[in-house]
Formats: C-alpha cells, structure tokens, sequence
C-alpha cells in the first residue's frame, strides 16, 4: 500500500487574499505619506515666497545691515515687514511692498511700544478674552500692531492699536459657528 505523502507547508504561508490587503495598504499609505511631504514643503514654500528679495530691498532701500526676521502682512494687498538693526546700532522696523520694491515706512523700534507690553495693555482692556497672536500689520498706510483674540461674545476679533498704543479706528469681529 503506498502512502500519500501530505505537501509540507511552511508556518510563513499566508493566505493570498491577505498578501494583497496587506500590499495595497502599504502602497496606500506610503503615497498618502510622499502626498503629505510634498504639500508641506508646497505650502511653506509659498509661506516664504518673496523673503529673500523684502531682505534685498530692505539692505539695498532701507538702512538694515542686519535682519532678524521677515514676516508677511495679508492686508488690503500683502505687505512684507522686515526688522533687524540699522547702520547706526538701532533696532528697525520696515514695513515694504515687494511687488512695487518700495519701502513704505521705516520705523525705528526705539519709538514703537514693545510687543509684550501692547499685549499687556490689551489684557487689561480684555480680561475675559483669549488671546490668540499679535502681529506688526500695514493698514490705511499707517504701521499697526494687529491683535488677534476671541471676545466675551466668542466671537474672533482682529484688533488693530497704532505701534504707540493708541486705539485704530479698525476692528473686524467675526462670529463663530458653535
């Protein structure tokens, strides 16, 4: 009597169905990853877009000779703020539009009020408020501090205060969905 030999499986077998499942998922996530990647380095790229060239204008136009920092303003047309230390040792704040490659405001720091000490004047006005950032803005060709917080009313406000402190006459106030 002959014997049937049974065929020997490995313990690494898998079913095919799951070979597939598990290639699919891979391939998946590693195109969600490359998709995730590619639009992070797209949106910052843009986020950054026209620093170099505020930073050229501000050397070449203005009298920085050193820049900390390059920030962009989304006001009635996008404005680019660029703060470092002028030739004569003094902090500086210049406030330009890249698209005309013109210096609109210089500012020394020295007159301005700091950012945390505007930011303590608004908690005292605000007190039940939640603030959210401040930031140096451009509005009605005049340099501005804009404060961003959400009110007693839960409402997202955008505040704007002159860079001595003093109340603007613009304040936008948005409410939300709840």
């Amino acid at each position: 009597m002959m014997t049937m030999l049974r065929p020997q499986s490995s313990p690494f077998t898998v079913p095919s169905w799951l070979k597939w499942t598990l290639a699919i998922t891979g391939t998946l996530f590693i195109i969600a990853i490359i998709l995730f990647l590619w639009l992070y380095i797209d949106v910052n790229h843009d986020r950054k877009q026209g620093h170099p060239l505020a930073e050229e204008i501000a050397r070449d136009k203005g009298s920085l000779a050193r820049i900390d920092h390059v920030s962009t303003y989304h006001g009635e047309k996008e404005f680019h703020i660029v703060q470092g230390i002028n030739k004569s040792k003094e902090a500086s704040i210049i406030f330009m539009d890249i698209k005309e490659k013109k210096i609109l405001e210089e500012v020394s720091k020295e007159e301005t009020l700091p950012l945390e000490e505007m930011r303590s004047r608004w908690e005292n006005t605000c007190s039940n408020c939640t603030f959210k950032d401040i930031q140096y803005g451009f509005e009605e060709e005049e340099p501005v501090f804009q404060l961003t917080y959400i009110d007693e009313q839960n409402r997202y406000v955008l505040d704007y205060f002159t860079l001595q402190g003093e109340a603007f006459d613009q304040r936008f106030a948005f409410r939300q969905n709840e």
